[in-house]
């Protein structure tokens, strides 16, 4: 994933884009956000590879989580993770995308408003992978 390789813009200016770098690499691109969908280690299917990582690492940790509960008032969006009384939402596309720095506010707003617990997670909190027992450990156990 980019966000674990340090040079990540001499790949892409090597190779013209990061999918050409990662199709040199021998590995498939995801072509379209959240087209495929990974399955974690307790059966739990993740929208990302990154939303795996996290639930794999819950699961290791014997963290009870569930994933998609529904916000209040709001049945199209859901949240990423349900730990004890804190909502985890993973928002790897943060500043990339107008449209979900619009529903990021949004679920942040909800929270506030039914004084429900977020725990806000992104890619850097996360990658690289040495980062990840430090930072996920300091939340949740």
């Amino acid at each position: 994933m980019k966000q674990e390789f340090e040079h990540y813009s001499a790949a892409r200016d090597r190779f013209g884009t990061w999918n050409k770098a990662v199709i040199a690499a021998g590995f498939e691109p995801n072509p379209v956000r959240f087209a495929n969908r990974y399955i974690a280690n307790d059966g739990h299917e993740c929208d990302s590879f990154t939303e795996k990582i996290i639930d794999d690492w819950l699961s290791a940790k014997n963290v009870s989580h569930e994933r998609r509960r529904s916000y209040p008032g709001n049945k199209l969006l859901s949240v990423d993770f349900v730990v004890g009384d804190k909502w985890v939402e993973f928002f790897g596309l943060a500043g990339e995308l107008k449209d979900y720095d619009k529903i990021i506010k949004r679920k942040r707003a909800i929270c506030r408003e039914n004084k429900i617990a977020l725990v806000e997670i992104y890619p850097k909190d996360l990658f690289p992978a040495k980062k990840r027992d430090k930072f996920l450990g300091k939340i949740f156990v």
